[in-house]
């Protein structure tokens, strides 16, 4: 917990009031001086937390019990999973004195559900474990603090094993994001493959080097080889060509892996990236997904991320497998896309060739006949299949404007031509804003004219 995630719920204390001396005038003034400097309110706020904790447990007769900070990610659903477990357990108030008021019961939502997220403590009597959690809001976003307190380390380990377990058995796999400051779930929705207007030859290579890599007989060989079971996969090239889907379509295929998608806030640093390698390594079998990995290397140390990677070591023997994308594969410092270890596998992802762009048409325009087929496959050269949408979107625009229900073969090209003209404009960066020679235009031009001459 930062020193600004909390600053909004507890204010920074002064030593001296907190210890409870009686300093007074005949203190000291460099005694004074350093009594008086204020604690980081972070720090202040998870001391008062285990307090109330340890009153809380003290008061069920186990105050021996040692006290754990856990990671948002280990145990944030435990509740879900109830009966996986074991437990019949509730959530109950927790002694007063953190924070003043009432605490913060907070709705969380995914793309496919809503549900209250508890707080409180929380007894798992089969684990021996107690849970206790806290929510606030801080400038607009919901941040938790969870501690667990357990006869040992051992017994915490044992639990979270458990949820793990449970999590990646359930009926609704979902993407675990990762990097922000309060962390949250997006379904694993399935993609079917005939989604996927791939070639033969990179289909089967992301069905090698990605899909099949959790196999049992490929887990025996790394172990035989006593090499660590990791494997890194880099997709490259333009934007808008399936970096994205592609991903969706591998985190589908493999419903019973734990999948972390990262998505960094503006103040991710190395720190955050420590965790989210934590969270992706003590989860194994588990997937990373870097989404434009050019951008998180402009908020973390390169040297920093490259050591991390040499330094993740699968729990338990299970595979890691972590799979990034860049659109400018040049400008990434050769130490990482040029060693394996690190990205083992280097896959590009190409604008969509005549084969591709014939199958794509086919599929979202079976009205068309062969031959309109064949123009817009030769219409639609060196696009992308962002490119193709935006096609399929305009000319269904052009046909409604025309007053008419169905795309006819004019709108269809006058919506490749238009989408061309666009992507050559961009690609040139732009023409320049034109200084009309008339109405205001002319006007502030005459102004600025006159401005120089003074």
């Amino acid at each position: 917990m930062s020193y600004e995630s909390s600053q909004s719920l507890i204010s920074d204390r002064p030593i001296l009031e907190m210890i409870g001396a009686g300093a007074g005038d005949e203190t000291p003034r460099d005694i004074r001086t350093v009594l008086t400097t204020s604690l980081p309110a972070s720090l202040v706020f998870t001391e008062r937390a285990v307090a109330v904790l340890r009153e809380a447990i003290a008061a069920r007769g186990c105050g021996s019990y040692r006290i754990f900070h856990c990671v948002y990610f280990d145990l944030h659903d435990v509740d879900d999973h109830f009966d996986a477990l074991g437990e019949s357990a509730r959530w109950e108030p927790l002694p007063a004195g953190l924070p003043t008021g009432e605490p913060l019961c907070t709705l969380t939502f995914s793309d496919s559900h809503a549900k209250l997220c508890e707080y409180g403590l929380l007894h798992l009597v089969s684990h021996e474990v107690f849970i206790a959690r806290w929510l606030w809001c801080d400038r607009g976003e919901v941040r938790s603090l969870i501690l667990c307190a357990a006869p040992s380390a051992a017994h915490y380990e044992r639990l979270r094993k458990r949820v793990l377990e449970a999590r990646n058995k359930q009926d609704n796999p979902v993407w675990q994001l990762v990097g922000s400051s309060y962390d949250r779930t997006m379904t694993r929705a399935p993609v079917e493959a005939a989604e996927l207007i791939l070639s033969d030859e990179l289909r089967a290579r992301i069905d090698s080097e990605a899909i099949q890599f959790f196999a049992a007989e490929v887990g025996a060989m790394y172990r035989r080889l006593r090499v660590p079971y990791r494997r890194g996969v880099l997709l490259y090239g333009p934007p808008g060509n399936g970096k994205t889907s592609l991903i969706r379509f591998i985190g589908a295929a493999m419903p019973r892996v734990a999948a972390f998608l990262l998505r960094p806030s503006a103040k991710f640093d190395n720190d955050d990236l420590q965790d989210v390698i934590d969270q992706w390594s003590e989860s194994a079998p588990a997937i990373l997904v870097i989404e434009d990995l050019d951008w998180l290397l402009h908020r973390v140390n390169v040297s920093t991320f490259l050591n991390l990677l040499d330094g993740v070591e699968p729990r338990g023997g299970a595979g890691l497998l972590m799979v990034a994308t860049t659109n400018n594969p040049e400008k990434l410092d050769p130490a990482i896309n040029n060693r394996p270890g690190r990205f083992d596998a280097v896959i590009e992802m190409p604008l969509p060739d005549v084969p591709q762009r014939r199958a794509f048409f086919a599929s979202h325009l079976p009205e068309l006949d062969q031959e309109m087929i064949e123009g817009m496959v030769h219409e639609s050269q060196r696009l992308s299949f962002a490119h193709l949408q935006e096609i399929l979107r305009l000319s269904g625009l052009l046909a409604i404007a025309a007053g008419r229900t169905d795309r006819c073969a004019e709108d269809l090209r006058a919506a490749a031509r238009m989408v061309r003209e666009r992507s050559t404009e961009a690609a040139a960066g732009f023409p320049p804003k034109i200084d009309f020679p008339f109405g205001l235009g002319a006007l502030h031009k005459h102004r600025r004219q006159s401005a120089k001459h003074e």
